[in-house]
């Protein structure tokens, strides 16, 4: 192996690793939410909030993540959100509505914080060759979490208590945080200590609106955020209320949906590469994620369980496979010393979606009283996804590197 082949290893590696320990702590308060809402009496169904909160301030954080990379370097930034997804969890296990509320905020900073390092530190290990892949494999870091957090979170709650399973992401993001240390000097060496911290967090929107294809290219992700989280949020419901699926039964499709955003997310990847052209590969993913979307609205209980199954299948890799191909895109637009900023902004737009999608699926569903049936308001987010992304690859624009 090269010193270049070993680099690119040690990078993902660690980022996968980083992405990983987000997305379990993202998706741990919901793996237990019961349990959570048993303690300390509410309905489980308000467990939505923290996750709102967490996306709003994973909004607000991507615009400052920019300027953290450039004063203390992204290895760096990649350690200070590990730890603080560690204080975040500490917070959870004070128990009250205020503390949850609290961890919630934190875990948001953090989870913002998590993408522009990232983008940053692949930029200098990819080549024009295996930019896709590469960043789609990291990327897997993000159901590989959830996977885990869906296995470990439920059992550790049972044995030891809601509170006390908290301590896993805690251990597992300062161990992390400790080990990445010896390499921080190799990976922050551009990091410069004289520059603003806080800064104008308009500055980095302004200038991915400028630059004309990378700001279709965000609202793209704008939609397909949108799509990734209804899918996700409400498949399970679907499944149990529209279909009459057991609660387990119904958790069983969503597990497949996870699974085969990994498959989908590194095999999206290749085919960039091998095709190299990111953004017709985004297109292909949201025309299969508009026809996923419509074959949705057809199902109904007469449809056999491997029908239903593989359709999750498929959705999973359109619907939560695009987001590697979208980083890499978003680097190969921006201008090389802006990397991290572009990358935050257009992560803002991206976080829009997640948050304002699974709002409006809500308030389709409050209409026609079926989840299926609101699937048509998928269609429509898929296919303003794919005006966007067509839109980008008909601008001809002259993007300084």
């Amino acid at each position: 192996m090269t010193n270049s082949r070993l680099d690119t290893f040690i990078v993902v590696g660690f980022l996968i690793l980083v992405q990983g320990t987000g997305a379990v702590a993202g998706f741990w308060l919901p793996a237990i939410a019961p349990e959570v809402a048993d303690d300390v009496g509410l309905n489980a169904s308000l467990i939505a909030y923290p996750v709102l909160i967490l996306y709003i301030f994973a909004m607000i954080s991507s615009l400052f993540a920019g300027g953290f990379v450039t004063r203390f370097g992204a290895w760096r930034t990649s350690q200070l959100a590990l730890f603080l997804i560690g204080i975040s969890h500490l917070m959870f296990m004070g128990g009250s509505l205020f503390l949850i509320a609290l961890g919630s905020m934190i875990l948001g900073w953090a989870y913002g914080m998590i993408t522009p390092p990232a983008s940053h530190l692949l930029s200098k290990v990819v080549t024009q060759k295996n930019r896709n892949l590469i960043f789609s494999i990291r990327f897997t870091g993000v159901p590989i979490g959830g996977v885990l957090a869906g296995i470990f979170a439920p059992q550790l709650a049972l044995e030891f208590g809601w509170q006390q399973s908290m301590l896993f992401s805690v251990a597992v993001a300062a161990a992390l945080c400790l080990v990445m240390q010896p390499f921080r000097s190799q990976w922050d060496s551009d990091r410069s200590s004289n520059v603003t911290l806080l800064r104008n967090p308009l500055t980095d929107l302004k200038l991915v609106w400028r630059l004309t294809s990378l700001r279709w290219v965000a609202l793209y992700g704008m939609c397909m955020g949108a799509v990734q989280t209804t899918l996700t949020t409400y498949t399970v419901t679907m499944l149990v209320e529209d279909i009459g699926y057991s609660l387990v039964l119904a958790g069983l499709g969503l597990s497949v949906i996870q699974f085969s955003s990994i498959f989908g997310r590194v095999t999206w990847g290749g085919v960039a590469d091998k095709i190299n052209n990111g953004r017709l590969a985004l297109m292909v993913i949201a025309l299969i994620a508009t026809i996923c979307a419509v074959i949705t609205i057809t199902l109904s209980p007469q449809w056999p369980p491997v029908l239903v199954f593989s359709l999750c299948f498929v959705f999973g890799i359109a619907g939560m496979g695009w987001n590697g191909v979208y980083a890499s895109e978003i680097v190969r637009l921006s201008p090389k010393s802006d990397i991290s900023k572009t990358t935050g902004a257009s992560f803002f737009i991206t976080f829009s979606g997640v948050f304002i999608g699974p709002l409006l699926f809500s308030a389709g569903y409050s209409i026609v009283g079926a989840y299926n049936i609101t699937f048509f308001l998928t269609i429509i987010i898929a296919l303003l996804a794919m005006f966007f992304i067509v839109k980008s690859q008909a601008v001809i624009t002259r993007t300084p590197k």
